[in-house]
């Protein structure tokens, strides 16, 4: 079977998949990809406790979409369109959440998402757990936290126009985050940097987003390109999104790998650089 024919036909079971499910944010397997690259980068006072708890921490980093399933008031954790109510430099929106209430009101706040304050949440609960040594919640928060993290490196959870620009666009989330992923992506070609410096969480969750949303305008433009060469989301689409956006793809990902180390080291050092646990943490709930 020539391999255009292949994809054409993952492309319909993933589309298909699509229009089952909710437009969420990477998929299983980026997310899993960025954890495991951001724990490969940890310092050697780290890595002891991420490497024998990385099956856990990556089993559990998609846990805040299955939750969106049964709790549909906590969406608003998952992105922060950052254009909806601003634009670049994008000042107005960004601070603290009471300051942006503020300003804003707390409905229309709501309603732009609340992706950077719940980054700074869960970075805050892995430094309490890292500072009382609970293997447990370290692994959970971890866990939690590089979902969140890799959710502020996609570009449609930075913006408003979260499914395309146009209403021809519709599906262009799913189809750039998760059937691009799964049909072209080469593992190998994410290529993280060291570990950067992070001096305030919350701004640099805000930058992070601000990069996402840069990217947009050039992924809507290549949908159009890619829907002229074919109008049914077959092989030919596929091979032209990746053609002009694997780069960005690319970029998004490694960067959150990236970033995702950089805040775990963070973490450790805002709590004083405890000697970690070098066993799997005690995950049993028993059923």
């Amino acid at each position: 079977m020539k391999t255009s024919n292949i994809i054409t036909g993952l492309a319909a079971v993933v589309l298909l998949v699509g229009t089952m499910c909710p437009v969420l944010g990477w998929g299983p397997e980026a997310h899993t990809l960025i954890t495991r690259h951001a724990i490969a980068m940890l310092p050697d006072e780290m890595k002891p406790f991420y490497q024998a708890n990385e099956r856990y921490v990556t089993a559990l980093v998609t846990l805040p979409d299955d939750w969106r399933e049964t709790h549909k008031e906590i969406g608003s954790q998952h992105f922060f369109d950052l254009d909806l109510f601003d634009e670049p430099p994008f000042e107005k929106v960004r601070g603290k959440r009471k300051e942006v209430e503020k300003r804003l009101g707390k409905e229309k706040v709501l309603e732009m998402g609340l992706l950077p304050w719940t980054v700074e949440e869960r970075f805050n609960r892995l430094v309490k757990a890292m500072k009382t040594g609970n293997g447990v919640e370290m692994v959970v928060q971890s866990a939690l936290l590089a979902h969140f993290v890799g959710d502020a490196h996609v570009p449609f959870h930075a913006t408003k126009f979260y499914d395309g620009k146009k209403p021809e666009q519709k599906g262009l989330h799913f189809r750039w985050e998760t059937n691009l992923v799964a049909l072209y992506l080469k593992p190998e070609n994410i290529k993280p940097k060291n570990p950067v410096k992070i001096e305030d969480v919350l701004s640099a969750a805000f930058d992070w987003l601000a990069a996402s949303n840069s990217r947009v305008d050039a992924i809507c433009e290549a949908d159009d390109k890619a829907r002229q060469d074919d109008p049914a989301y077959g092989y030919r689409y596929f091979a032209s999104l990746s053609s002009s956006t694997m780069n960005i793809l690319e970029e998004r990902l490694s960067s959150a790998a990236t970033n995702l180390a950089s805040i775990y080291i963070a973490a450790w050092e805002k709590a004083g650089k405890p000697r970690l646990p070098d066993k799997p943490a005690l995950l049993y709930w028993g059923h």
